[in-house]
């Protein structure tokens, strides 16, 4: 027979069989699989080797299909080998209808869902932003802004340095090939003119494969530097490539084969070869900063010790600080060192927004010491100028301006330093400046942790919960729902006045991160408002734990909390708001007196040098003081705090704020100076602005007493906050109302 012949006669016989049909169904069913798999693991955070799997399944699966399609038929009896059927009684036909019709309805299925995927799931394009905070009532500061934040095009002078991965022997310099990547990053941020993405953002594609056209969109940015370490012995192998994000052009890729103690000089030409690559994007900027050098064993340590230090875990910034002091002990005059040496003995300090217990007392002289010595060192070091301001600013009072000089100073040596921009923007006592800080550090960096989570308190504060949310999804498509991200969505939550879903997420983020003491005061907040106070009174910050116990019937142990506590450090404004509102329930008004004058001097001294109140959300503890201070027959100093809450509250109308914290204050001012009329109008406004809680109301309340307006408005609170127990399956809590 002619070969010819033989092929037709194969390929009718492929067609007989429906194999032809089986195999442009089965392709049309894997698209459409592959794309559902693709959108559900952009949304749930799942790694995209999961996609691969199921790519690869699909490609190994396909022939198998195809000899099972041609070795077997569908009968009416069911499935039979093809050499079984009578070809007089086969219904091959009736089947291959059939499976046109199935391929038709999937292909329907591709146009519907390639709709619904562009309708319902479009490219985020907002930037997002989050930062540590000083204080604990920075956790609550918000104003008003009319800036909007949008991603625009891409510009040409911007690049994303992402991880480099480890390919040495033992796999174990994961540690140097991220180091080696950030030096790279920090000296490409110094140069005029060079958007540079953050650390956070970059490193967090490390170990996915992510398409490096999505890392360019979702970063925003032109290009991308990736490469590999391969350290051996004192040698050292770095491949670098710099490649245009658009379409995945090489600009340039470079390999280095050095001695290990000639580390420097790669990073100085890696980092000169972007500039040469970029010249045309980046004419008339200066020459590129030079890598501090330093023994090889010095810096190995160094790299290990900054590792630690990102991660902000206690244990591995405890870590860190051997680390460092063994690295200065070689050299004891390298300032990258010495810098990281005073920024960890802050981070690991008992300070708001800290991360350890060593006492701000000690802390704040024995960081200036090492940073002094590093700027005495080199005089340009951007990253010490930061970490000096971040520590003055921990000083408070009249020294603010000091650190707002050596903030400033940092950022002129780099522009793109997210650290320094977001320890400005808590320094700084201007609302929009501060704003406008976050958001130029989130446009850049948008899952640094610090300025995203201050640019979403500062955004729920102003009712902006559509910018919060924007900003959330952004950060979320790159991590998924991580730690921060639940952290974020619990704090919308709350001031939303939605407690049970607030709960849920600072639970997961409070033992993702048990540390922070950011979450500590959120979840605290949430769990007294919901009357669960066995729980607050254990993670709660200061004030609210003695807070919690005192509700439990404890009083025993609130009063030995309360004489325990330092209101000179850690949550102040917590701490002052808690022990007048404690005290002044229980007839001992006096004390609060005792721990303001011991403690700060005077009212004055407290309200204007150590706790300002931000004119953000509410005026914080000067209700609760001010009743104190009535109770303790104290009425000149009792009018004073009326009168700065009076300025307090004229200044947040004057900017337009509108939220629960404002009325809830606002109806406290009016009940303490006996305009129950207004007092119980606010409270309203209160309420249907979110105030949600089972208990932990003030004392000065009381004031109230015989008025039933406000009753009535507490029972409507209660009520709302039984029904967030209830979502979350817990019985009603019975208060007793206090009035």
């Amino acid at each position: 027979m002619h070969p010819g012949v033989a092929l037709g006669q194969f390929f009718n016989e492929l067609k007989r069989r429906n194999v032809v049909r089986v195999a442009v169904a089965y392709l049309v069913s894997g698209w459409l699989v592959l794309q559902i798999v693709d959108v559900v693991i952009g949304n749930i955070g799942a790694p995209r080797w999961v996609f691969s799997v199921f790519l690869l399944a699909g490609i190994v699966l396909f022939v198998p299909v195809l000899v099972f399609a041609w070795a077997y038929e569908l009968t009416p009896e069911g499935l039979k080998r093809e050499s079984e059927v009578d070809r007089s009684h086969s219904i091959t036909a009736q089947t291959g209808r059939k499976l046109n019709l199935i391929t038709i309805g999937m292909l329907v299925a591709v146009v519907g869902f390639v709709i619904l995927e562009r309708v319902m799931f479009p490219v985020a394009t907002d930037v997002a932003a989050v930062a540590e905070v000083d204080d604990a009532a920075d956790a609550a500061d918000a104003a008003d802004v009319d800036t909007e934040i949008t991603v625009t095009t891409t510009d040409d002078r911007s690049i994303a340095v992402l991880a480099f991965d480890d390919l040495s022997p033992g796999g174990d310099q994961a540690f140097f090939a991220e180091g080696l990547s950030e030096e790279i990053l920090n000296v490409l941020a110094q140069v005029p003119g060079l958007k540079v993405a953050g650390r956070t953002s970059s490193f967090a594609f490390r170990g996915k494969d992510t398409d490096l056209r999505e890392i360019g969109e979702i970063l925003n940015v032109a290009h991308v530097l990736e490469g590999s370490v391969r350290k051996a012995g004192d040698r050292i192998r770095v491949t670098a490539q710099l490649i245009q994000a658009s379409d995945g052009f090489h600009l340039f890729s470079k390999t280095y084969d050095r001695d290990l103690t000639d580390v420097f000089s790669v990073q100085d030409e890696v980092a000169a070869l972007i500039g040469e690559a970029l010249k045309a994007e980046l004419q008339g900027a200066d020459a590129l900063p030079v890598v501090a050098e330093t023994d090889v064993e010095a810096y190995d340590l160094y790299l290990l010790a900054r590792q630690r230090i990102h991660s902000r875990n206690p244990v591995l910034m405890d870590e860190a600080i051997e680390m460092l002091d063994a690295a200065l002990a070689i050299d004891a005059d390298y300032a990258p060192a010495l810098a990281q040496r005073a920024l960890v003995t802050h981070l690991m300090s008992d300070s708001m927004g800290a991360y350890g217990d060593i006492p701000k007392a000690i802390a704040a002289p024995q960081g200036l010491a090492f940073v002094d010595r590093a700027l005495e060192l080199n005089p340009r070091l951007a990253e010490a100028h930061a970490v000096r301001g971040l520590l003055v600013t921990e000083l408070g009072g009249a020294v603010n301006s000091e650190a707002i000089a050596s903030l400033e100073r940092a950022l002129e040596l780099n522009p793109n330093m997210d650290e320094g921009k977001t320890w400005l923007a808590n320094a700084v006592n201007d609302r929009d400046l501060s704003i406008s800080l976050y958001e130029e550090v989130v446009a850049r960096d948008p899952m640094f942790g610090p300025a995203f989570n201050n640019l979403i308190q500062k955004y729920v504060g102003m009712g902006r919960f559509d910018d919060s949310e924007a900003l959330i999804r952004r950060v979320q498509r790159i991590t998924g729902p991580d730690d921060n991200v639940r952290q974020a969505l619990g704090t919308v939550a709350t001031v939303r006045g939605d407690l049970s879903a607030a709960y849920e997420n600072l639970d997961y983020a409070y033992e993702a991160n048990p540390n922070s003491s950011v979450v500590q005061f959120w979840y605290g907040a949430v769990l007294s408002r919901l009357g669960e106070f066995e729980r607050a009174a254990t993670v709660a910050l200061a004030g609210r734990d003695w807070l919690a116990h005192a509700a439990l019937g404890d009083l025993e142990a609130a009063d030995r909390l309360l004489a325990e506590a330092d209101f000179a450090t850690g949550p102040r404004r917590q701490m002052v708001e808690a022990a007048a509102d404690y005290l002044a329930a229980h007839g001992r008004s006096d004390e609060i007196v005792d721990i303001v004058n011991r403690t700060y001097g005077d009212l004055p001294a407290l309200l204007q040098e150590e706790l300002p109140v931000r004119n953000f959300m509410g005026t914080v503890y000067l209700g609760p003081l001010a009743y104190a201070y009535l109770q303790a027959d104290r009425v000149d100093d009792y009018k004073y705090l009326l009168a700065e809450m009076k300025a307090s509250l004229d200044a947040q109308q004057a900017n337009g704020i509108d939220n629960r914290y404002h009325w809830w204050s606002q109806a406290q001012y009016a009940v303490l100076t006996g305009d129950l009329e207004n007092g119980a109008m606010y409270l309203e406004r209160a309420f249907d602005g979110g105030a949600t809680g089972v208990a932990g109301f003030e004392a000065l309340w009381d004031l109230a007493a015989d008025d039933a307006r406000f009753e009535a408005i507490f029972v409507k609170i209660i009520a709302r906050g039984n029904a967030e127990r209830a979502e979350l399956g817990w019985e009603p809590f019975q208060p007793r109302l206090e009035f």
